[in-house]
């Protein structure tokens, strides 16, 4: 039997044990929140870090768009930036990215090359992150040109009895200046308005009339696709047995660019002319493009741009009368027939497309193209010449006149700026493979024999208006 000192002993070890299981607890609990602490000051610090890492991502990837958008703003030529651009500017810290643009594969590619940085603090000498990406981009179109195809304007004067399409789109609108003009087309897409008066995409006193037949068999009707209103009527805004109309359409997309560099068909395979321009001005008639023994020597004088004045006289050339054959792309830093309208005829002697980039203007009083030719486009680089504002109000880099009869079905002018069509007398239906530019003004005289017919079977779709460089690659380093 216990005593009572015996008793008060076993009380006491008693609470000892139990103070020390606590105090043990507290240790433990202390441990477990310190780590839980220190666990969670790690996360924070690592997510900071990856927020900060992928803020250097964020940084490289902006500085790729931005030399995106650099190079579609038409600077072809740009390698990327010189020093380091600051995007991004905190208390704590900075983000900043360079740049580099190198050429790919063919002179339709660019390899991207961005760097993106964050310097915490953002006084800091180097960056504490750095990301870095490569991106493969290539210029390509998902636009290809129609028979008439205007970034602004396409005004049809009062002289014009008929105009037969198969195809027309405008970024601003239509306007025919007489009652007595027919527009023949299979379809129409007006993206902006008349914004002078009526706030019409198509206006004016014309009339819009249905093909007697389509390119298309199971198309029956003319479709006419609009921003704002068809104020031609009929059939103005309603659709009837000739005419599907739908006006006041949101989504009618707009056309950025009728520019396509040279570069786009001709790659570094091509060389420069070792006669100079010689070849469009030697010689008797037919002349070869390029001369015999020159395959693909076709830069005239050479691959720079803007006009030479060592090409021709002062930069222009007078193709006279003369027959041309045109066997492959070419490229000239000259006007054609500038001080004096000429009337050439050229020839494509197979069915490939073949393009002519003229860096200056074309004044051609009459155009043709020889029987059998296959397709030939002009690209015309040139600016609205100031003699031309009389005749042509819209603006004439691509001039066609009447100081004779135009047979040029195989031939498509293209112009950044503006195409005339003066007084122009056609010996044939069709007549002209198409025209577009900035602004299209069609002055031409009816049935001289004939009207001016655009052939429905010119290969617009190798056309590639809209050209931009898009990304189709990406890679992080």
């Amino acid at each position: 039997m216990m005593n009572g000192r015996s008793l008060k002993r076993l009380r006491d070890d008693q609470r000892g044990m139990v103070l020390v299981a606590i105090v043990s607890v507290l240790i433990f609990l202390s441990i477990v929140l310190l780590g839980v602490f220190g666990l969670a000051n790690a996360n924070l610090n690592r997510s900071h870090g990856r927020i900060l890492a992928l803020e250097a991502q964020y940084a490289a990837e902006s500085g790729a768009d931005a030399a995106i958008a650099v190079l579609n703003s038409g600077n072809d030529s740009y390698t990327g930036s010189a020093t380091e651009v600051d995007i991004l500017t905190a208390d704590s810290y900075k983000a900043t990215y360079t740049v580099s643009v190198a050429d790919g594969s063919s002179s339709k590619e660019k390899v991207v090359t961005a760097v993106g940085q964050v310097y915490l603090p953002k006084t800091a000498a180097t960056a504490k992150y750095k990301r870095t990406i490569r991106v493969t981009v290539q210029r390509s179109s998902t636009t290809a040109a129609s028979s008439v195809i205007s970034r602004n304007i396409i005004y049809i004067s009062s002289g014009v009895k008929n105009l037969y399409a198969r195809d027309i789109y405008a970024n601003g609108f239509v306007h025919m200046a007489k009652n007595t003009t027919n527009l023949v087309v299979e379809n129409i897409y007006v993206a902006g308005k008349n914004t002078g008066a009526t706030n019409c995409s198509i206006g004016g006193s014309g009339n819009l009339v249905k093909p007697g037949s389509f390119s298309d068999p199971a198309q029956t009707r003319t479709n006419i696709t609009l921003s704002y209103s068809n104020c031609i009527s009929p059939p103005g805004n309603t659709s009837n047995a000739d005419f599907n109309v739908l006006a006041n359409q949101n989504n009618v997309s707009t056309l950025q660019s009728t520019y396509i560099p040279w570069s786009q068909f001709m790659d570094e395979t091509y060389q420069d002319s070792p006669t100079g321009c010689a070849d469009w001005t030697a010689g008797s008639s037919p002349r070869t493009i390029p001369s015999t023994g020159n395959t693909k020597k076709t830069h005239y004088p050479d691959k720079d741009s803007n006009v030479s004045s060592n090409c021709g006289s002062n930069g222009d050339i007078d193709l006279g009368s003369a027959t041309y054959n045109i066997t492959d792309n070419a490229h000239i830093r000259a006007s054609f027939c500038a001080s004096s309208a000429c009337e050439p005829t050229f020839n494509n002697p197979d069915s490939a497309v073949k393009y002519v980039f003229v860096e200056g203007d074309v004044n051609f009083g009459a155009l043709h193209t020889s029987a059998g030719s296959g397709p030939i486009v002009f690209i015309v680089y040139g600016s609205d010449p100031a003699s031309k504002i009389h005749d042509c109000p819209y603006g004439g880099a691509a001039y066609l006149g009447n100081a004779g009869t135009t047979i040029a079905p195989a031939a498509y002018l293209l112009a950044v700026n503006g195409i005339c069509l003066d007084k122009t007398k056609f010996g044939a239906d069709p007549a002209l493979g198409g025209i577009g530019g900035k602004n299209i003004y069609v002055a031409t005289n009816p049935g001289t024999p004939f009207d001016l017919r655009l052939d429905p079977d010119f290969p617009v779709n190798d056309i590639p208006v809209d050209l931009s460089w898009r990304a189709v690659r990406y890679q992080r380093l």
